[in-house]
């Protein structure tokens, strides 16, 4: 059986996702973050590019949620670290809601036989 690693993938339902908080989700070889915020709903990658700590149970504060190993806060719409400008940037991707369904579009993943 295939599994759908990219494209558009529904990932969760609307009440999976408490208001000011995040939730993991394993696709494929890749880990998504979805945060809802505000009452809008974001997703990146859940590894924070310092150290690779998980972003999905850090705090969310003014559209960051902060990485609680080291305090690195990246901005929900653009993954852009917002303490050190230079730092990676995390990879978001659009989300989409369908009635009650949350739906994540992925670009193809870079692991390739791992």
């Amino acid at each position: 059986m295939s599994v759908q690693t990219s494209g558009t993938i529904r990932l969760a339902n609307i009440e999976d996702i408490p208001e000011g908080q995040g939730r993991e989700f394993r696709v494929g070889d890749r880990f998504v973050a979805i945060f809802r915020h505000k009452g809008e709903f974001y997703a990146m990658e859940d590894v924070c590019p310092h150290a690779g700590a998980p972003l999905n149970n850090g705090p969310i504060y003014s559209g960051t949620v902060t990485c609680l190993w080291h305090g690195w806060r990246f901005n929900l719409h653009d993954g852009i670290c917002a303490n050190l400008p230079k730092a990676p940037a995390v990879p978001t991707y659009p989300v989409t809601v369908q009635g009650q369904d949350l739906y994540v579009t992925l670009p193809p993943s870079d692991v390739q036989g791992t």
